[in-house]
């Protein structure tokens, strides 16, 4: 039987004691005024629809027709172009999978969803559940993710002895964009299955979703409708699960993800040990000076999670990773990396990890400390934040909580080309997280393969060049907007390099 690493085990056995609105309106937080306040509390669930598992098959509620709803004024720009709705929840459900996920919601009824607590409530995650928050991530969403808006996944707790399960579901969150990331191991196959969650929400067909209604925890209530995608409708996206979760390439099997998986967790919190890492000291406080003001964040009342023991910890996911079989991670984290960066400005085991990362032979390395973000952003944003949730400032005058990162975090997560880097440099450091060859070749960003330049066509790098110079929110704008961003003299270099 699998038992969980020596240390983990040891601070899992040892904690320390101790211890809805209109869309278009921030809720009030009290009688004051604020955006705390939404009616959801730690439990219950707000929104239109009513709580799910109140009546229908199951105990589930069905979800009203969204046939009249009108259309969304905005939609993502690649998403926006697959099927939604109705459409997409037949052709979900028509597919051949066995996953707790899937047979929860291609049951005998299509499901009320009307929010985050809905959601964690219909995949058995509102009670005997785990949580860790990320303040570092290089999933999909690295570019929004700090312990001011950190990533939270809500996951099934394991036993001690790692017994592995069949059924389990993870629901990972970030403000900023509505949809959610859903995985669910099928049980048949063996493998995880992977799903992004979109949702709805009035503002959606007004063309009213402001900076506070996506970076507020208005954006976890009062969904109208979702759009659920499997990993298979997403290949040829920059929201492609399989990117991470497939790292051998097409045809092999998948696999969770977690490159920090040992001790010290660099970047997750809460982390409430014997010991307490620098992760909790440091991240846990940032989070709770800015969303103290909050009643829950990703479905998780925030009093939990600030007073949370290790039922809230980057161990606890180890766990689960370990119980699923997957303890051994393509190019993950070494945990010396911590203590090399305290002791010099650079990290030799942290600077070998990140150059196979920019040589497009591993996905990027999270950045080698705990805190990413410039105080200066981080305090101006912190600030912002409270002052529009409590009602003292205008929803206007919101700071954007992701525009926080320091110049260096910025440079040692990709989230920008390497300074002074080649055209070649720059083009397999920023475009092989999706175009090393390892996608389904008969998907279009399968024609561009970075890893091997000197093999392609002309008229493959014209069509490169173009998109390269595309203007900032075209579809085919590159790299996507949430991959990273190329600075003016990386686009000169880059498109040097494909004229030859």
């Amino acid at each position: 039987m699998k038992r969980l690493t020596a240390l983990a085990a040891l601070l899992l056995g040892g904690v320390a004691c101790g211890s809805p609105s209109a869309p278009d309106t921030v809720p009030n937080a009290s009688s004051t005024g604020g955006v705390a306040g939404t009616g959801a509390g730690g439990g219950g669930a707000a929104g239109t629809g009513g709580s799910v598992g109140a009546a229908g098959a199951g105990g589930i509620e069905p979800a009203p027709s969204w046939a009249n709803l009108p259309k969304v004024m905005t939609p993502d720009v690649e998403l926006g172009i697959l099927p939604s709705r109705e459409m997409q929840y037949d052709r979900l459900c028509a597919m051949p999978r066995n996953d707790a996920f899937f047979q929860r919601i291609c049951g005998a009824v299509r499901p009320n969803i009307p929010d985050l607590v809905g959601l964690l409530r219909l995949v058995g995650l509102e009670q005997d559940r785990a949580f860790a928050l990320t303040g570092n991530s290089t999933s999909l969403v690295a570019k929004s993710v700090s312990a001011l808006n950190p990533r939270v996944i809500v996951f099934p707790r394991v036993a001690p002895t790692l017994e592995q399960k069949d059924d389990f579901v993870i629901v990972s969150f970030v403000r900023g964009e509505p949809f959610a990331e859903v995985t669910s191991r099928d049980p048949v196959s063996g493998e995880p299955n992977f799903y992004l969650f979109t949702f709805e929400r009035a503002c959606d067909y007004q063309g009213t979703c402001d900076l506070a209604s996506r970076l507020t925890e208005e954006l976890e209530h009062d969904w109208t409708a979702y759009s659920i995608y499997p990993e298979s409708d997403l290949e040829n996206t920059s929201v492609d699960c399989l990117t991470c979760h497939r790292p051998g390439g097409f045809g092999t099997k998948k696999i969770l993800r977690m490159q920090e998986l040992a001790s010290p967790w660099l970047h997750w919190f809460p982390q409430r040990f014997v010991q307490r890492t620098d992760s909790d000291r440091v991240l846990t406080a940032q989070f709770v000076d800015v969303h103290g003001v909050d009643e829950q964040y990703g479905g998780v009342p925030v009093s939990t999670i600030q007073n949370a023991l290790d039922d809230g910890s980057g161990a606890q996911l180890e766990a689960l990773l370990r119980a699923q079989g997957f303890g051994e991670q393509p190019n993950a984290f070494d945990p010396r990396i911590e203590a090399e960066a305290k002791a010099s400005e650079q990290s030799a085991t942290w600077l070998a990890q990140w150059t196979l990362a920019t040589q497009g032979k591993a996905i990027t390395v999270p950045y080698p400390k705990v805190d990413v973000t410039d105080e200066a952003k981080r305090l101006a944003a912190s600030a912002s934040y409270k002052s529009v949730v409590t009602g003292a400032s205008g929803r206007e005058t919101l700071l954007d909580l992701r525009d926080v990162f320091s110049l260096d975090a910025t440079e040692k997560l990709s989230f920008v080309p390497q300074p002074g880097a080649d055209g070649r440099a720059v083009l397999v450091q920023m475009c092989a997280r999706c175009h090393d060859g390892r996608a389904d070749p008969a998907i279009g960003r399968s024609h561009f393969n970075v890893l091997k330049l000197d093999e392609m066509s002309a008229d493959e790098k014209a069509i490169a060049v173009e998109r390269i110079q595309e203007p900032q929110g075209s579809v085919k704008h590159m790299p996507p907007w949430r991959s990273g961003v190329l600075t003016p003299e990386a686009i000169t270099a880059a498109v040097a390099e494909l004229a030859k």
